[in-house]
């Protein structure tokens, strides 16, 4: 009988050990949706990444576009360019007291081509707003980002 006993016992401590170890922070999360939010604007574009806005969405531009519809029109003409490409990797998250909340930022790189079809290129800071959905998802309430001065 304590052998049994030994066993589960092991069983269940190498189970909850295990749990602990992959465990994500709430930092972790939030990492973790910015770069699903990357990958999905990657593959569909404008529609992936409007899959990751809140309806209550700011985004800031030359001027504050608010609301997911807003957005969605300010960034059409940019995504029908077969040229445009904006990537980004997040480097910092941190997740309010209540975890409904939280921030990353990281940098970000866009890639066109100007009016005489010339490549460009322009790399920058940003900073991304997240807030817990009821349904557990994560989406965006708030993005902006900054250029770095040019060379």
């Amino acid at each position: 009988m304590i052998h049994g006993f030994r066993f589960w016992a092991v069983m269940i401590l190498s189970a909850a050990l295990g749990a602990i170890a992959f465990a994500q922070s709430p930092e972790d999360v939030l990492l973790k949706a910015d770069r699903d939010f990357n990958q999905a604007t990657k593959e569909k574009g404008l529609e992936g990444w409007m899959q990751f806005m809140a309806e209550d969405v700011v985004v800031l531009r030359a001027k504050a576009v608010v609301g997911k519809d807003a957005v969605r029109a300010e960034l059409k003409s940019d995504w029908d360019d077969p040229n445009y490409s904006l990537t980004w990797e997040p480097k910092h998250a941190e997740m309010n007291k209540s975890g409904k909340m939280g921030y990353t930022s990281g940098r970000w790189t866009y890639a066109s081509k100007n009016a005489k079809g010339e490549k460009i290129t322009m790399v920058g800071d940003y900073l991304t707003v997240w807030r817990n959905q009821t349904d557990g998802t994560w989406k965006v309430i708030y993005d902006a980002g900054s250029s770095d001065p040019t060379q």
